[in-house]
């Protein structure tokens, strides 16, 4: 069985990568490899190497493309990150056609990337099967079938057995290895020794969440909450530091739940390793989980950086997306990383920008809050996710048919704009940040 995985290119107004990877994509040719398949993979999100930074991170390669029809009106520039059709079907020409393709899908707003991917891949090898999965058809299944009809199979994140039926349906074999997504434990390790260089490897810990935050997809794409075995998570550790890998990130959105029992003796087991690592945790804490033993396990694991979750200062804001945190609360987070010794330098704190009918000053009010505190601010602008809470109560209020289609629920483009939050003061806000700098924190308070 020889089986293609490709990672398509994405087109965007603006992209980074942000350690960013298809990981789940890679897991699924993991288990295809363990029942005896031989796998290649292409990756067209490619970076700029010698950008990288030295924390992993990398911008992608670019080029500027001219927009859909349904962004025609949208005074920005539009761009390919990664590599072009043409440069696919090039690569796609140089190797044997295999039985089956797997192209993944990330945001539903890119879409067109792994429609160009999947057309691509039918062009050059027709009699191929081609399965699409990932977060596109999983939150957009209809509109995933109307835009992917050159793939066989189009699968959501939770059907792996449908997805298993289908290869050996097709493929006239038995896979014997047919694991749950949610039997982590049980998921080898993906397969990362694909690519040529491995600057990072995410550490997928746990599905669910405990909590229900109006704005966040995770509650629907996982009701229940799976966590994997802090001996499993160690053990793959070791085996990519064998791989020469030194740098680890946290896939997990809900990294602290269960700390004592779970978090702590991992963080625990990961500072006991005669080796170190660099952790670093795109998806934030919740700061209300952070006490002073979790603090210090911090600084002893190697977290080079800490993201916490905010989203706002606002307290009416903060109650009606979810509850999570408070400034009080959030203070005290901060109070105990710096008794622990962990840089508040090194501490970035996401806040939310552009939710339905926000004021741009509310968001300058939390940006000035933090900046007082002598922690970094870095605005997430709000991306309208389909079966979350707050989309399908403010949908009918964007300024596009974000039901419609799924371009229209790109958070470049600030889908739900007004009067009282522009984009020139989105604009205005992110230079702000830039050009502000944070005081500087010591024992006796703020300097500087």
């Amino acid at each position: 069985m020889k089986v293609l995985l490709i990672n398509p290119s994405i087109y965007d107004f603006a992209a980074y990568s942000f350690w960013s990877s298809p990981l789940g994509l890679l897991y699924v040719g993991s288990i295809l490899r363990k029942n005896g398949a031989d796998l290649r993979f292409i990756d067209c999100m490619r970076v700029i190497e010698a950008k990288r930074k030295a924390d992993g991170r990398a911008p992608f390669v670019k080029e500027r493309v001219a927009k859909p029809d349904a962004l025609k009106g949208v005074r920005r520039h539009y761009r390919r990150y990664g590599i072009s059709r043409e440069a696919l079907t090039r690569e796609l020409s140089c190797i044997d056609e295999p039985d089956l393709v797997l192209v993944t899908s990330i945001m539903t707003y890119w879409y067109p990337g792994t429609k160009e991917a999947v057309e691509a891949a039918r062009e050059i090898f027709p009699g191929s099967r081609i399965v699409v999965g990932g977060i596109y058809p999983s939150l957009c299944e209809e509109e995933a079938k109307r835009h992917l009809q050159k793939a066989d199979l189009i699968v959501k994140h939770n059907e792996a057995e449908r997805f298993y039926r289908f290869v050996e349906d097709a493929l006239s074999t038995t896979l014997a290895f047919r694991p749950s997504i949610y039997d982590l434990d049980a998921l080898p390790y993906p397969c990362y020794d694909l690519c040529d260089e491995i600057p990072f490897v995410p550490l997928l810990t746990s599905f669910g969440c405990m909590y229900r935050c109006t704005y966040c997809a995770t509650p629907y794409m996982h009701p229940s909450i799976v966590r994997r075995s802090p001996s499993s998570v160690l053990e793959e550790i070791k085996h990519w530091h064998g791989h020469e890998v030194k740098r680890f990130v946290i896939y997990d959105d809900n990294f602290l739940y269960e700390k004592e029992r779970y978090v702590k003796p991992l963080l625990r087991g990961i500072a006991e390793l005669p080796f170190r690592i660099d952790i670093y945790n795109p998806n934030a804490v919740n700061a209300a989980l952070i006490d002073e033993d979790l603090a210090e396990l911090f600084c002893e694991s190697g977290f080079q950086e800490l993201r916490i979750g905010l989203e706002t200062t606002d307290p009416d804001t903060q109650r009606s997306t979810g509850g999570k945190v408070s400034t009080k609360v959030f203070e005290k987070a901060l109070a105990v990383l710096t008794h622990a010794g962990f840089d508040l330098g090194n501490v970035s704190v996401y806040i939310l920008a552009g939710l339905p009918f926000q004021k741009w000053e509310t968001v300058k009010e939390a940006i000035d809050y933090l900046f007082a505190l002598g922690v970094r601010p870095y605005i997430a602008e709000y991306t309208p996710i389909p079966h979350t809470e707050m989309f399908e109560r403010y949908c009918r209020h964007a300024r596009y048919p974000i039901k419609e289609d799924a371009l229209y629920q790109n958070n470049a483009l600030l889908p739900f704009a007004w009067e009282g939050f522009t984009e020139n003061d989105l604009l205005y806000l992110k230079r702000y940040v830039k050009g502000k700098r944070a005081p500087v924190r010591s024992e006796g308070g703020l300097t500087g």
